[in-house]
Formats: C-alpha cells, structure tokens, sequence
C-alpha cells in the first residue's frame, strides 16, 4: 500500500519549460503543498489541467488553462483521462491518496479513490498557506505532546448539541475545558472511549445529558469536584455507586434526592457550558482502548503538561486528577504513544478506519457526488442536442420529438449512464414548442422499451410533469 499526493497546478508558472515541480514553485501555495507532500506521500503528482496527471520530473512547457474554467464535460472527460493514468501507477482500490486540490480537482476523481484526505477541504485560497504551514508543522514536531494537541485542535469541535451528528458509532472522543490552554491551543481535559460495540454516541450522551453519574465516571468526578471545593459532608453518600444493589441496601437511606438532582443539573450546566469535544473512528475495541491509554499516559508524562490555577479539576479530592490536569484516572501511568502507534490516530482521523472507509453509505456519498457531475454534464448535453433542432418550432414533427429523445439517449449511454430521467416539461421547452405537449408525451411513451418506468403521471397522460426512466443498457 503506497500513499501519493496529488497537487493541483497553478497559474502562476516559470516562463520556460522545465520540470513540472519547478514549473509550478513560482506559486508559494505549491511550494508548500510538496513541502508538505515530501513529508507524508510516497509518490507525488501534479494534476495538471492541461497535461493531466504528471510526475514532478516531467518536463512541461509552461501554459494558461485552469480546470476552472473548463465546461463540465471537459472536466469529466480530463477527470477520466486523470483516473486512467492514475490506474497505471498506483492501486486505486487500496493505496492512499492525499489531495491538495481545489474541489474542481478532485470531485470528479474521489468516486474511483477508497482512501483519501483532502486536508485543504473548504479552506479559502487564502487560508491554504497557512494551513499547509501547520501541517508540515505538525509533521516536523518532535514532542509528541505538542503534536497530539496540535492534531486535535485541528479537528471540527462539537457540543453537546452534536452528538447524534457524528457519522461512525465506535471510536475515541477527547475534551476541551473553556479557560485551559496548552502552548496557545485548547488543552487535553480528558480522553474516553467505550467498550463493546456501537457505543460512542450513548457514551456522550451519558456524560452530556444522562443526569445519572454512577452511568458516567466524568460526571461523578465533576461532582466530586464541586462537593470538595465546598468542603459538603455529602461528599461520603456522593462517592457510593447506587446501581449496585447491596449498596441500595445498606447506604439508601442516605441518599438526598432533591440535592442530587440539584447536583445533577449544576454538572449538566457545567458541562454544556464549558466543555466541547472531538472524536475520531475506530472500530476495533482492543485499539481502542490501546490508543486512549497511549494518548492518556503521553500527556501524563508530558512536564509542561498543566491546568490552570483556576481549572475546577484542581479541588478534585482524587489524587491522580489534581495532580495530572485530565479529568481521569485510569491510563495516566500507562504505555505512552509509541511513533508508529502516533501515525495510526493521525491515519485514522485523516482517512478513517478500513470498515467506516468502505460501508456502504459511504460508498453511495461518492456515488451521489458522482451522480450531481453527471447531472450537470447532462444539461450541457440537452443544450447541445437541442441546438440541432433549433428553428421554427411549428415545423417539429413527432418524429422529430422522438429523434430528440433517442439522440439523449445514446448520448447519455455514451457518457457511461446507467439511464436518464426526462420530464415532459423539460423537452418541450427545450425545443422551444407551444401547445405541443401531448405530442411530447405520445413521443416520450413510444421511446419506452421494457424495463423503463414512468415515474409520475397524470389522469390524462399527457401533461408536463410526465416523468420517465430511460434504462440504457439494451439501446
């Protein structure tokens, strides 16, 4: 399995030929972008909008096109061109690709690619400098640390309010404290996962919005918390678990329902008020637990890794969280983060684990994404066909309307579609016609073969929502 870096050229080009990875340094934005590629890819390749994909050795004479301007055929056809010449050195199923594109770049490619980042995904052009900056910092920084905050920061944030948004249901989530920082970045508070299986998302809720801390280890510290600093008696009642039964019985009476409940909401408001969190995929459970006692420990053992003076955690009456900063016990004198084991969170937030990568809703995004370049192509190609009968519209004929509709049909068949869906409406305006939409339909009827659907129709069969399915394998 190799990883290769694909970088999109740019206008700004050296004046004579040479190779493509000089051609493109006048830009900074490249420079950078293989600064960065050198560090993390195996293989490099400039998509180029005129030559298409080409190593950076490749000798090119300099030139002004950009895919940005470019009709979409034109970019699905140069996107073609690109795949094909990317099947000849590389593994399409299995290798990674890196993107350091614009999205003209590489929509049009991600629906043949399994594995892939896009690391400058929704950045302005303005933002990618600094951005590439950070992320050949981030390659280059030694303490591990730093880079595990730096990598962290660098993730979408959620609240409380997201939970159900996250995409994948096995995986490792790490929380932020509103006030504490590290080395300028938003500090580590705490690191989590779960065991058995599917059970990312119920664990957050337990913290975030399951008024129950014997359901949740990071509520019952916060709690222990607020009753230290207050230095409340209840603190004893506070630290037995009541969802063990013997404890129902011997320790029930001591239980004040109205001041835990009390309690409950002060954490719940705490927590929502102060805490935001990241998460990323992991799907086995062994790994899991790995990776959050590696990251635990790694931060742990870190000597400039502290809370603030203000930091809540500090009047825990638990030893091991006052003194470490997080907001846990268990893995703080564990296995740190090995550098292998440091690639594999970077590998599995970059381009998400093997099963969430490959799942079938996955697949079906891209294909969608495929689906919407297609589209767009295809009203390129209605505009194209319709040309062709351009004039007086009183003289169409129903033959004609039929040669309109098979003409969209072998061209769509042409372009690799499985079918296409015509509206009535649509061709008759496209033809320009007036009055003529009973003729449109009986045409569009007659060009049905078996297997193509009517997917809306009217009482009389001939208005203009009439909608069909034209299959395209057997014309």
């Amino acid at each position: 399995m190799a990883r290769i870096a694909l970088i999109s050229c740019t206008s700004a080009k050296k004046a004579y030929k040479c190779p493509a990875r000089e051609l493109y340094s006048e830009s900074p934005r490249f420079r950078l972008a293989y600064a960065f590629a050198k560090l993390v890819a195996d293989k490099i390749f400039v998509l180029s909008a005129k030559y298409g994909l080409v190593s950076g050795n490749m000798m090119l004479e300099p030139y002004d096109e950009t895919l940005n301007d470019k009709s979409v055929g034109e970019q699905q056809a140069w996107g073609e061109k690109v795949i094909k010449e990317l099947g000849k050195v590389s593994d399409l199923e299995h290798d990674e690709f890196i993107i350091l594109a614009g999205e003209n770049y590489y929509k049009i490619l991600l629906p043949n690619l399994n594995y892939f980042w896009i690391p400058l995904k929704g950045k302005k052009l303005g933002e990618w400098i600094p951005e590439l900056e950070r992320l050949i910092a981030l390659e280059e920084e030694q303490d591990k640390a730093v880079a595990i905050h730096m990598l962290f920061n660098s993730l979408p944030r959620l609240d409380w309010t997201m939970i159900d948004q996250i995409p994948y249901s096995n995986g490792i989530y790490v929380m932020f404290e509103k006030g504490e920082s590290y080395k300028g970045m938003d500090r580590i508070v705490r690191v989590g996962t779960h065991r058995g299986r599917g059970r990312l998302k119920t664990r957050l809720r337990d913290h975030f919005l399951k008024e129950d801390a014997d359901g949740s280890i990071l509520r019952k510290n916060i709690g222990r918390a607020f009753l230290n600093a207050a230095r409340d008696p209840y603190l004893k009642v506070w630290e037995i678990d009541m969802h063990i039964s013997e404890n129902v019985r011997k320790y029930g009476h001591l239980v004040n329902k109205h001041f835990e409940t009390e309690l409950e909401r002060k954490i719940t408001g705490y927590l929502r008020e102060n805490v935001t969190f990241i998460t990323f995929p992991v799907e086995d459970e062994a790994e899991r637990l790995r990776l959050e006692e590696g990251i635990i420990a790694t931060l742990n053992r870190s000597s400039d890794f502290r809370p603030s003076n203000s930091w809540l955690g500090l009047s825990s009456p638990v030893t091991e969280i006052a003194q470490s900063g997080l907001w846990n016990r268990q893995g703080l004198d564990g296995k740190p983060l090995s550098d292998e084991e440091l690639e594999r969170v970077k590998w599995l937030i970059r381009f998400g684990n093997n099963r969430y990568r490959d799942n079938a809703d996955y697949k079906k995004k891209l294909q969608r994404m495929a689906d919407s370049v297609k589209q767009e192509e295809f009203v390129d190609l209605v505009h194209t066909s319709a040309n062709e009968f351009a004039g007086s519209a009183e003289r169409i004929t129903t033959e004609d309307i039929r040669q309109y509709i098979e003409k969209l049909l072998q061209e769509a068949k042409r372009k690799g579609y499985d079918y296409i869906e015509l509206v009535s409406g649509d061709i008759h305006k496209q033809l320009g016609l007036k009055d003529r939409m009973p003729q449109v339909c009986s045409a569009m009827y007659q060009k049905m073969m078996p297997g193509d659907k009517v997917l809306h129709t009217t009482p009389s069969g001939k208005s203009s929502t009439i909608k069909i399915r034209y299959y395209l394998e057997n014309r």
